[in-house]
């Protein structure tokens, strides 16, 4: 129940992973992890099941895999807690002067320093080491943990931040406040540590600060890294230390190791530790702490000095002295610290059902090499592997192995199966996978084979695939009212406030309302559905259209926000709906498939002729008139594309035009009603620019032009339009011939 099930929808394009056949016949013969490995249950006289009951026994029913990201607590954890806190009261404790009698505080002061004291050095037992060695300081978790180092560090203009590529996004970040100071940012493949330290001369010895951070267990794969590499780092014994005279400090990143594992910093003296205690006990999940060695302790500083940080201080003048202690100094404010007796009763706990890490580090490195040797092993009917698993290792020690599996599963013909199918099936059986994307890009690139451009061009925003139906995701869902009829921004001007967005990495559709929280449904299919509407019809401007309801979640929301019952439903995927202009046009031409867009998959207008527009309306309505600005215009008419450079109103003489290398037909001008008169931003009702329109277009109440996309039935999924493509129109046959 604590292996770490992640799924990428990448295609794997390293080796695939091999496993021993006579431990895997072992394995499926046996049929039980149990009997395959002695240290199951934590220890050999313990009762897992009987844990698994009375701690528990919300999980009944359910294979949890994701200890990795959200661990578990027990009942008798919270229990515990909120019996302590019932029968004892804590209250802020307040320091008046450095050297002030610790007597002279209140009981309850007195007892919630004494229970953070006690805390903190248990902490420090917790990972072999003692407050003469290493000071705790709480964060709010391992990245705030990370960021006051990034913010206290002295970074300068001939120093380094330097961290593998492997590290989790928060270590990363951290080069955004290096560099702003000065600092070279330096990423370093972990091959390169030991590989390149024989390249290394022997620098000249300057105290120039550089900061190496890496992770004690890659949150990716698993891979433990050895431990020696913090005294190597800090000795110059190994790159990229060696490599720059200086003085370099090692900062470990130990929230995913110290989750299943233990870790001695008596052995792995980091100079700075960063942890999570919610990845070790699940609850409290507010809180974490970064372990400073005492004798790295001086080189940081800051110049903020929030409430309980200052020992004395002048509003009137530039006059400051902090606190004596470490841990004082850097704690702004009020520490969290119900939190910190929370993470008492989570030491207490993990003791009382493990024994220790040690155990839990046996018992959970047994289940992902289970995981792992029958994962390896399977597969399909014609041979070919069903799970492609990305690792370092074969899961043979848990000194260099941690407690995650991370694979991808695949089709007979060795497609990558996308990680949103993969979980909605696995959810039905009730297995919780964590899937999805990863916050450790860079050793994401390394097994998937990525290159920088490959991530680049995948987080784009400019570009917007073309799908069977137009742009895609473009225009497949809409809002209907108790009676299933579509609600559009006539009846329901409100509906311009709800901004949709399609998040690519999550595939998801996120909507957004002024006052509420993001709703999200799945980009590719339909949420929990509801079990009054689930496949039904609607209409959409006279024609029927099959659609499925979104589910309860995007109907309250949609509900709450627009005060009456309504629900969101999408086109049904099986469901084909002709253009009718298209046929018209080319009658030769088999329909265009369109979505639940009121005409054409593509509508099209100019910059030029919204100029024009805009200056009309300014004239009619004279210089203390509501100003209309080119954007808000353009929002008006709720077209996909918008063009610059041509001449105004010259798209109604268009037949054809291509953009990029996409080619559209032209299939008619689109006929103007008073939707154009809503306000995209306030929902406001205005005459204008309605009432301009004709004025300005000859006599026509037409605006932009559809465009069909003759070649969409065919056409593969890297087609694409992107912002700045050029545009190269024709002249229609009417037109030319004139």
């Amino acid at each position: 129940m604590e292996t770490h099930g992640g799924l990428s929808s990448r295609e794997p394009l390293c080796a695939s992973t091999h496993c021993d056949p006579r431990t895997a016949e072992l394995l499926w013969s046996s049929g039980s992890f149990a009997e395959t490995w002695p240290h199951y249950g934590y220890s050999s006289g313990s009762d897992l099941e009987l844990v698994v009951r009375e701690e528990f026994a919300r999980v009944r029913g359910i294979t949890y895999l994701d200890h990795a990201g959200t661990t578990l607590f027990a009942e008798s954890q919270i229990n515990g807690f909120f019996q302590d806190l019932c029968g004892n009261v804590y209250a802020v404790v307040y320091f008046l002067h450095p050297k002030g009698n610790p007597h002279s505080h209140n009981p309850s002061s007195r007892l919630t320093h004494d229970t953070v004291e006690r805390v903190r050095y248990r902490i420090l037992q917790h990972f072999n080491t003692n407050p003469d060695s290493y000071t705790v300081v709480f964060t709010s978790g391992c990245t705030a943990a990370l960021k006051l180092v990034a913010e206290c560090f002295p970074w300068q203009h001939r120093g380094h931040f330097s961290y593998l590529t492997d590290n989790h996004t928060s270590v990363v970040g951290m080069r955004g406040l290096a560099t702003r100071m000065g600092a070279t940012a330096l990423p370093v493949t972990p091959e390169e540590v030991e590989g390149r330290a024989g390249e290394c001369v022997n620098p000249k010895n300057h105290e120039i600060p550089h900061l190496f951070c890496f992770p004690a267990q890659s949150n990716f794969s698993g891979r433990k890294y050895p431990v020696w590499h913090v005294r190597g780092v800090q000795a110059g014994k190994l790159y990229p230390s060696c490599a720059w005279g200086g003085r370099w400090f090692v900062l470990l990143d130990a929230a995913g190791l110290a989750s299943c594992s233990p870790l001695d910093l008596q052995e792995t003296p980091a100079d700075f530790v960063s942890i999570s205690f919610y990845k070790m006990f699940g609850f409290p999940t507010g809180i974490g702490a970064l372990l400073v060695r005492n004798t790295a302790a001086a080189v940081l500083s800051k110049s903020y000095f929030g409430g309980g940080t200052a020992a004395a201080y002048l509003a009137g003048e530039d006059f400051f002295i902090p606190k004596p202690t470490i841990a004082d100094r850097f704690e702004d404010g009020t520490i969290s610290f119900l939190d910190i007796v929370a993470v008492h009763h989570g030491f207490d706990t993990l003791q009382r059902l493990t024994g220790g890490m040690e155990r839990v580090q046996l018992h959970t490195f047994g289940l992902a090499r289970h995981t792992f040797v029958m994962l390896s092993c399977l597969r399909h009917g014609n041979g070919q592997p069903v799970a492609q698993v990305y690792s370092h290792t074969e899961y043979e020690d848990p000194s260099t192995q941690g407690a995650i599996v991370n694979f991808n599963l695949l089709d007979a013909q060795g497609t990558v199966v996308g990680y949103s199918w993969v979980g909605k099936l696995a959810s039905l059986f009730n297995i919780q996978l964590r899937t999805g994307c990863f916050c450790n890009t860079g050793a994401c690139q390394q097994h998937l084979s990525m290159s920088n451009q490959q991530v680049k061009s995948n987080l784009q925003v400019d570009h917007w695939p073309l799908g069977p139906l137009g742009l895609q995701y473009d225009r497949l869902w809409m809002v209907v009212n108790i009676n299933g009829v579509c609600m559009s921004q006539k009846q329901e001007p409100r509906l311009c406030l709800i901004k949709p967005t399609v998040h690519w990495a999550s595939r998801e559709l996120h909507l957004y309302a002024p006052g509420l929280k993001p709703v999200s449904v799945p980009l590719e299919g339909c949420g929990q559905q509801s079990p009054a509407i689930q496949l039904c019809q609607s209409k959409v401007c006279g024609d029927r259209v099959q659609i499925v309801d979104c589910g309860d979640s995007a109907a309250n929301w949609l509900s709450e926000f627009l005060e009456k019952p309504c629900r969101l439903i999408r086109q049904n995927p099986c469901f084909t709906r002709g253009m009718r202009r298209a046929q018209e046009k080319e009658p030769e031409e088999p329909a265009a498939a369109l979505s639940l867009a009121n005409e054409a998959q593509y509508l099209i207008i100019n910059t030029a002729s919204v100029e024009v527009l805009q200056k009309r309306i300014m004239s009619r309505q004279g210089p203390d008139a509501q100003t209309f600005d080119i954007q808000q215009l353009i929002s008006r008419f709720r077209a996909n594309l918008v063009i610059n450079g041509a001449e105004a109103f010259e798209e109604d003489d268009w037949g054809q035009v291509q953009i990029g290398n996409s080619v559209f037909q032209v299939v008619g001008q689109c006929e103007r009603c008073h939707m154009i008169g809503i306000d995209q931003d306030t929902g406001a009702r205005t005459l204008e620019p309605l009432l301009s329109l004709s004025a300005c277009h000859k006599g026509k109440v037409t605006f932009g032009v559809y465009l069909v996309h003759r070649t969409t039935r065919n056409m593969c999924n890297s087609s694409a339009l992107c912002v700045g493509c050029p545009v190269n129109p024709q002249l229609s046959t009417d037109v030319s011939s004139r």
